[in-house]
This record gives structure tokens, sequence and C-alpha cells, in this order.
């Protein structure tokens, strides 16, 4: 009985796309403007590197649109996301984050000496806002970090902060008020070992799953919908040194920051992050090599 619902619906869905498709046809034969599911299709044969002439019989067809229309729409769309990266770079209330992969390129072409040069490692970047009420004030503590920081060579030694390690964390919340004798985190792994007893333990705790109640709430980061931007990938191997200070600069130049002293151009429009404060994430390699 339900696999003969499942074939109906299956056979609903199939005629409802066959009248979008051929509503769609007619439309573009109407209105060469009128292109959404061509462009669409289109641009997913491109991804999927169909043959330029099966691209071009589908469009005379009218189910996509030609290879020149699919390559106009990617130079649009990419310079779209340039000037989103741009736009969202130079506000400074923006993160970014970068990662190495490695792509190996096989030739399709018969060689007779075998080449171990396929494998390619690039870098990936993104960029995403950083909202939650962050304002440039709250960024702007370059001086104070750096006056602070280990690594400067001049730092006092009574500006150093205290060394602290995972322990710190227990006692980062004071002590709960709800007249219970566990601290906050005993009181989450009490919930958490009940939770997972209820959820996946022997089914005689099943009943109990209604009774349990959720852990109290000390500081609840609000839920926001993030938009996130995804750079230009980088030929840069960012296992050394040199490739992550090369990836972290590249990444900055794709967010409109360069270093207005060492750039020819005049009319720059980069802005002077000197006493900002830029976040970084990265891999261990970050903290290691940089």
């Amino acid at each position: 009985m339900r696999l003969g619902t499942h074939f109906k619906l299956a056979i609903i869905l199939n005629k409802h796309q066959k009248k979008i498709i051929i509503c769609s046809i007619l439309m573009q034969s109407m209105n060469w403007k009128s292109n959404s599911l061509q462009r669409i299709l289109g641009i997913f044969l491109q991804s999927v590197h169909a043959l330029q002439k099966v691209i071009d019989t589908l469009a005379w067809l009218g189910v996509s649109i030609s290879t020149d229309s699919i390559n106009c729409a990617i130079c649009s769309l990419s310079t779209e996301s340039e000037n989103a990266l741009r736009e969202l770079g130079q506000s400074l209330l923006a993160s970014y984050t970068y990662d190495n992969s490695d792509v190996n390129l096989k030739s399709e072409v018969p060689q007779a000496e075998k080449s171990n040069d396929s494998l390619k490692h690039l870098t990936f970047g993104l960029l995403f806002p950083l909202g939650h009420g962050i304002t440039l004030e709250d960024l702007k503590c370059s001086e104070k970090s750096w006056k602070r920081s280990a690594l400067n060579p001049h730092v006092l030694e009574s500006n150093l902060p205290h060394h602290q390690t995972w322990r710190d964390l227990i006692d980062i919340h004071p002590k709960p008020s709800n007249n219970s004798h566990l601290l906050w985190h005993e009181q989450f792994n009490a919930w958490l070992f009940l939770n997972d007893l209820c959820m996946h333990g022997p089914e005689y705790f099943h009943q109990f799953k209604s009774s349990i109640q959720l852990p109290c709430t000390i500081e609840q980061i609000p839920l926001i919908k993030m938009p996130i931007f995804a750079a230009r990938a980088m030929d840069i191997n960012n296992s050394t040194v040199s490739g992550n200070i090369r990836a972290v600069i590249d990444l900055l130049e794709q967010g409109g920051i360069t270093d207005c002293s060492t750039t020819l151009d005049s009319e720059s429009d980069s802005p002077n992050i000197s006493s900002y404060v830029v976040l970084v994430h990265g891999d261990l390699g970050t903290g290691e090599r940089l």
C-alpha cells in the first residue's frame, strides 16, 4: 500500500516537472529574458563540465542558455561576489577563515612517463560578518593587545596577562543560585548523563524522557542568521610560514584591505587597520607559523 502511494506521488511530481519545463520553454520563446530555469540548468551543466555541443543543443531546444550566456552570467556573479567581499572587508567588521585543501588534478591525456605533480596544494577562505552587536570600538584595541602580547620583544613583565588553562573555565561563572549543591558544569554533566540514558540507554529508561528538565541558561548567545561569503581559491600551500603569510595577505586583499605604504595606487580606498584587530581563523599551522 505504501509503495503504491509513493509510486503515485512520483508520477504526480514527474507530471508537474514536465509542465514546468514546457511552460518555461514557451515563456522563453515569447520573451528571451524569461529564462530562470534555463539559467539554472545552464550553470549546472557548466559546473559538471558538460560538453559545449551538449549545452548548445539544449539551448537550441530552449532548455538551457548558450555557453556565451553562461560565461557572462558567471562573470557577473563573480563581480558581485568580489564587490560583496570588498564591502564586508572594508567595514572591518569581518572575520577571515582559511584552510588548506589538496586536489589531485589527473590528466586525461596519456603520458609516457608518470608524473607525481598532479597533487595541487590549494587554500580556500571564507569571510563572515561579526554579529551580536560588535562595533568598531570593540575592535579598536590593537595597541593595547600588542602591549600585553608575549610576542612583543619590549613588553613589560608586569603587563603580561596571567597564564590560564582549561581549568580556569570551570570557575568562569559564579556558583549557582538555584539552591543546588552542584556547580554549573556539574549540573550540565548530570543533565547530559540523564538525557543520554533516557535517549540511548535501555528501553526501560525511555519512559522518563519527558520528566527531564532542560538545564538552566547562564549566558545564552542569541541565534542569528549569518551570511557567509566564499573567497577566491588561492594557489598557496599554507603548510609553511611564508605560505600562511601569503594566504592571510591574499585574503585581506580580497576583502579590500591592502598595505597603503607598499601600493602605488594613490587613490586606494583601503582603510587603515593599524588601530584595529582582525580576527583570523585557521588550523594548527596558523598558530604555529604566524
